[in-house]
């Protein structure tokens, strides 16, 4: 640990750089939550003392804001205020005492993945507009809005969640492009001044034969629509990548899919890569013959973190992982694989889509980001069934009956040992536990949606990181948005899709408004 009580991931080094923005592992944001997974370094790992596991149990709900859109990611949290970006890019800032909203600027721009904060002000993306903004978190104006950085009309959308380091602020493309599913959107990321917004510098993160033109379809994909964590030591933003397309026939693009299905390490100052790991590639992690043609994304962000390993060698390891239950740790100076598993039980996983479907194949995915604590990773996997088809150019996929969206049924929490892969305890949950885990004061919070009736509950849980035991749990009357909660300032803060039913005569819709999400604000009981 460094002074402070500041947690570092692992004891990571000294910072070489100097940083102008925060990283959120300040002595001064130990209370704060500046980014969608708390940290620069991706740790979803808070330094708040407040609330731990001899108190959990005093946890209760102290408000709760109702929104007319989904609430998909956790409010980040400075001091006594949150801010969060709805479903369809409404960014609001909140009181955290009561709920009370300060400011709200309207930018009609979702979905998107989160905020960051860093020196008073906010970076935001803006969706379906392709462009990332300022805003001043004091009052809600925008300080610069970026030009547009793709083409909307193709599909062409930026909702990662920014990245900063010193005066850069990073984001990555998503989109599936026009028609959905072929592959008119090329990934690539982009970096800008974090002062006026300016374009640095733009890489394209396809490349090779199978997106040269003149394709017909064009190919593309490997989007970075996810986010990524930085090494601030060496200016390195670590960003996964996702699938390919046509999403699901591989006809059009046999030579190799660079760089979808990679995790790939960024030189921040030059804008190039410096390395990229494959997971799903022939001769790799998942072995095929033929490219991914199951939308299988390396997605869901990255962490970065020093591990001390058994012969007392020390490493800065990249973790990554993507839908189709993929793990691999990497060396983050080579992207070198140290270790990786597949987790759960995979079935059928190499079925090529056809016209008449592949029949149901089984994957533990991995739909959320994960948390690492010291010498732990904490993550959900979730199982899931679909049934694969080709049509024409691209395909579709089909669910079984007793699933939720993206045939998603059951699952396990894992507890995860960071210099080896091995699994420290695992817990399965009879729903799908699609909730990205966070870690404060001994406590891993996360959850599952249960299902059935029309309706869906989150259940939020919180658990002893040591062992898994339920410590605490909740249900919040509405699924908990796959990208978790945050805690700060004394609170846990969960957001939610669509309420199933208010709770008590203050949270009756306004003016015939119906309620499309929610943060549910928990403190301890005084």
């Amino acid at each position: 640990m460094n002074n402070s009580n500041v947690h570092t991931p692992s004891n990571i080094a000294t910072i070489t750089y100097p940083s102008k923005s925060e990283t959120g592992m300040e002595p001064e944001n130990i209370d704060n939550w500046i980014f969608v997974n708390h940290d620069i370094y991706g740790t979803r790992n808070s330094n708040q003392t407040e609330i731990g596991k001899s108190n959990i149990e005093n946890l209760e709900v102290k408000w709760r804001l109702n929104n007319p859109f989904e609430i998909q990611e956790p409010p980040i949290i400075v001091g006594n205020t949150g801010y969060f970006q709805d479903y369809v890019g409404n960014i609001v800032s909140f009181d955290t005492s009561n709920g009370n909203i300060n400011w709200k600027l309207e930018t009609e721009g979702g979905p998107t993945m989160g905020l960051y904060y860093s020196n008073g002000a906010i970076y935001a993306t803006v969706g379906t507009d392709a462009k990332i903004i300022s805003i001043n978190a004091t009052n809600g104006e925008v300080i610069w809005e970026s030009e547009r950085l793709g083409d909307t009309s193709l599909g062409y959308v930026i909702n990662s969640p920014p990245l900063l380091w010193q005066d850069y602020v990073l984001a990555g493309s998503g989109g599936s492009g026009l028609p959905p599913g072929e592959g008119y959107v090329r990934g690539n990321i982009t970096a800008l001044n974090s002062t006026n917004g300016d374009i640095i510098w733009n890489i394209e993160t396809t490349t090779g034969e199978w997106v040269e033109v003149g394709k017909n379809p064009p190919n593309g994909g490997a989007t970075a629509w996810s986010g990524g964590s930085i090494d601030p030591d060496t200016g390195t933003a670590f960003i996964p990548l996702g699938s390919a397309s046509p999403n699901f026939n591989a006809s059009t693009r046999m030579t190799p899919n660079l760089y979808s299905n990679h995790m790939a390490a960024v030189d921040i100052p030059s804008g190039k890569i410096k390395w990229a790991t494959p997971f799903i590639a022939h001769g790799t992690v998942l072995d095929v013959d033929v490219p991914d043609t199951h939308d299988w994304d390396t997605s869901w962000g990255s962490s970065i973190s020093n591990v001390k390993f058994d012969n007392g060698t020390v490493k800065k390891i990249v973790i990554g992982h993507d839908k189709a239950g993929n793990l691999i740790a990497m060396d983050a100076l080579s992207g070198d694989e140290i270790w990786w598993t597949t987790l759960g039980n995979q079935i059928g996983t190499d079925k090529i889509p056809m016209p008449e479907g592949t029949g149901m194949i089984w994957s533990y995915g991995v739909y959320n980001y994960h948390a690492i604590d010291n010498d732990t990773i904490y993550l959900t996997a979730t199982n899931r069934g679909l049934n694969f088809f080709t049509d024409g150019i691209s395909g579709h996929k089909e669910a079984p009956d007793d699933s939720i969206e993206q045939g998603l049924v059951n699952g396990t929490i894992y507890a995860i040992e960071l210099k080896n892969g091995n699994i420290k305890w695992k817990i399965d949950t009879e729903y799908p536990p699609r909730v990205s885990p966070l870690i404060s004061n001994g406590v891993l919070y996360t959850g599952y949606i249960e299902f059935g009736n029309n309706e869906r509950n989150g259940i939020v849980l919180a658990m002893d990181k040591e062992t898994g035991e339920d410590l605490w749990h909740y249900n919040v009357n509405a699924a908990i948005s796959p990208v978790g909660g945050s805690i700060g300032n004394g609170m846990l803060f969960i957001p939610t899709e669509k309420v199933n039913q208010v709770d008590n005569d203050e949270e009756e819709e306004e003016d015939g408004e119906e309620i499309g999400g929610s943060i549910v604000a928990f403190g301890l009981r005084e």
